[in-house]
């Protein structure tokens, strides 16, 4: 799997209502069509028991790695497994956040000729 996400809502204030969070969070928001890993999107948080919005890159890196560049391969965790699964664990007990998105596509066909499906 890919990992490419959608988040097309033409107005960010309407997003900021849903998330409950302020609504200058989204003052730099744009729609997005293809958002893949390693760049960057925006994230919701709880700091401090207040809802926050913060920019981040699209991605898990490992605890154990050496640098950044492994965290567009550990994108995709089974719910059935995150508790469990090493990559995963800590991320998932200790650091949870939202990832705002309205819809997910993966890129089918040869390389030279790819599509959305």
């Amino acid at each position: 799997m890919c990992g490419r996400f959608t988040i097309t809502r033409r107005d960010g204030n309407s997003i900021a209502a849903e998330l409950g969070v302020p609504a200058d969070s989204f003052v730099d928001y744009r729609p997005r069509y293809n958002v893949a890993p390693m760049q960057k999107h925006f994230i919701v948080r709880i700091k401090y028991e207040n809802r926050e919005v913060i920019p981040a890159t699209w991605g898990l890196v490992k605890s154990g790695a050496k640098d950044a560049s492994m965290a567009s391969k550990c994108i995709n965790a089974r719910s059935e497994t995150v508790e469990a699964r090493p990559a995963f664990r800590d991320a998932f007990q200790k650091r949870r956040c939202v990832v705002p998105a309205d819809g997910f596509f993966e890129w089918t066909g040869p390389k030279t000729a790819r599509q959305p499906a």
